[in-house]
């Protein structure tokens, strides 16, 4: 977790040495927008495979540390979400006037899905479907306030489950994904990474 600047290269070369490939995951959550007021990005999750760090955006007074910039930018990472086209980027946009765009590689999880089949799969039912288990999802916790001075222990849990739980099924996919060829519909053969720029 963490919750001021200083904190942020430590806990981002612990994200780099856990890599195992170049995927990290990423989520983001924010305080319910009820009324007319906007809510900002409160807390974003970046995951390896073995490795979740929360970085509670709303202490860093809304604002995107240089290195942690340069860390979404760096083109050796692939960035890996899910749904995002849709109130990611939106509130990725309008908390830090940073998207999808300013990412040399991003993966939309949901867009491979649908390409290998899976349609009007959430990211619950993905998990049940492709790694068999029931990720716990709360209506609860995700409509909970995530700038609260601390979090509860669930909405740890929850945060760092979608993040890590994202990745986990990209990989997945992957796995399954065997030819001797590349394949017609993203034009990646098995073990390399989905380059965003295929599925668009």
């Amino acid at each position: 977790m963490v919750e001021t600047s200083q904190e942020l290269p430590a806990a981002l070369q612990a994200l780099r040495t856990s890599m195992q490939d170049a995927l990290v995951a990423i989520d983001l959550e924010w305080r319910p927008d009820f009324g007319a007021g906007q809510s900002r990005v409160a807390l974003m999750q970046l995951a390896t495979s073995s490795c979740a760090v929360l970085i509670r955006t709303c202490r860093l007074k809304h604002q995107l540390p240089p290195v942690l910039a340069e860390f979404l930018r760096d083109p050796t990472i692939v960035l890996c979400g899910f749904g995002w086209d849709g109130s990611d980027e939106n509130k990725m946009q309008a908390s830090f006037r940073m998207g999808r765009a300013s990412f040399p590689h991003f993966i939309d999880l949901q867009r491979v899905s649908v390409a290998m089949g899976y349609h009007r799969y959430g990211l619950g039912s993905l998990t049940a479907r492709v790694l068999g288990f029931e990720l716990p999802k709360s209506r609860r916790v995700s409509m909970s306030n995530w700038e609260a001075r601390r979090l509860t222990q669930g909405q740890v849990v929850y945060a760092a489950l979608d993040a890590l739980i994202t990745g986990q099924i990209f990989r997945a996919l992957r796995m399954w994904h065997s030819s001797t060829s590349a394949c017609s519909t993203c034009l990646s053969p098995i073990g390399s990474l989905v380059q965003s720029s295929t599925l668009t």
